[in-house]
């Protein structure tokens, strides 16, 4: 088995002399959703580690009107004019994303090992998978709480990230979700086409299972119950579906639930974080591709009597747009 901290060898007596019961107790399951989110893309071979999106901001919103005149590209040019609406500028925004190395190890030894319980490496190799999947999600995440762009749960209402107790007073509800939705929209960003999981065309908001407990439970009556949950998911599947995170969706939002997640506390109060993400708001590159290599290896002892078992991967990710990704602070249940 693998060492255990300030330990220098497994408990080999423990293995070679002690009855195991020969089922492994189930391993914990992780609900990792960040990177379903991504803009995603493979650094080319040759290209260096470091690789580049590109952002065009939209045409200018117009949300008043003072007349027939010009000076928002909506009346017509004069005939044959060559000066008429010229664009000076089209701002773009870069974004720099460099590959990093991320990994972990373990190793084993090779009597351990055959004297053990059978199906350990297939365990093991789990184990890690579990670790990769983990890993990268956890750094995507922590790219995407760069941005700047917040809500309060209370009524929706704009926040910061240095929120106050006194705005902070409101469970996450739907509301809330429609009025995140609504600065999505009117910031112009996209909803997502052809990522697994998220039906087109709708934006994705990653939620804590504290609030996903406020959403299945809003209503008037409080009540926490496998049919009113369900009432979220339409669809055939609709349990399948909420048992592996995705909770349905509220007002053209995918809602997913994730054990991957982040609280803050202030004043007093602790706040729940969920994000609401359009597309192209958090970038991912990588080598080749996107999934963790995993790794058995001859660690080269002296008598070929250890093994190691790693997964590894060239990953960087990074905030694209803070307008297409905004947090959402909720009252922690």
């Amino acid at each position: 088995m693998a060492h255990t901290t300030g330990t220098t060898t497994p408990d080999l007596t423990s293995v070679l002399t002690t009855w195991l019961n020969k089922n492994f107790v189930s391993d914990l399951e992780w609900m990792l959703q960040y990177q379903r989110v991504t803009e995603k893309a493979v650094i080319p071979a040759g290209s260096g580690n470091i690789g580049r999106f590109l952002t065009f901001n939209a045409p200018t919103k117009y949300k008043s009107y003072s007349g027939d005149g010009g000076g928002d590209g909506s009346t017509a040019i004069t005939e044959g004019s060559t000066t008429a609406n010229e664009i000076t500028g089209i701002t773009q925004t870069s974004t720099n994303i460099t590959i990093g190395e991320f990994g972990e190890f373990t190793k084993i030894g090779t009597l351990y090992e055959y004297a053990s319980v059978s199906g350990l490496r297939a365990k093991l190799l789990k184990r890690l998978r579990d670790g990769a999947a983990f890993s990268l999600d956890r750094f995507t995440l922590k790219k995407a709480l760069l941005t700047t762009t917040t809500r309060i749960a209370t009524a929706g209402t704009a926040g910061s990230t240095a929120y106050t107790a006194a705005l902070l007073q409101t469970s996450l509800g739907a509301s809330a979700i429609m009025s995140t939705r609504r600065v999505l929209v009117e910031n112009l960003a996209q909803g997502f086409e052809g990522e697994a999981g998220i039906p087109n065309g709708q934006y994705a908001c990653i939620v804590t299972p504290g609030q996903e407990q406020d959403i299945i439970t809003e209503s008037t009556t409080t009540r926490t119950t496998w049919q009113y949950g369900n009432v979220n998911v339409p669809g055939p599947m609709g349990q399948e579906k909420f048992v592996k995170g995705y909770l349905g969706s509220i007002y053209q939002v995918a809602m997913f639930v994730t054990q991957n997640y982040t609280t803050l506390t202030n004043s007093g109060s602790g706040a729940d974080v969920g994000i609401m993400f359009a597309d192209g708001g958090v970038g991912a590159m990588a080598f080749q591709n996107m999934n963790a290599e995993i790794i058995v290896n001859d660690v080269n002892s002296p008598y070929k009597n250890m093994n190691s078992i790693a997964w590894h991967a060239n990953f960087g990710a990074g905030l694209i747009d803070a307008n297409r990704v905004i947090k959402l602070y909720s009252l922690s249940s």
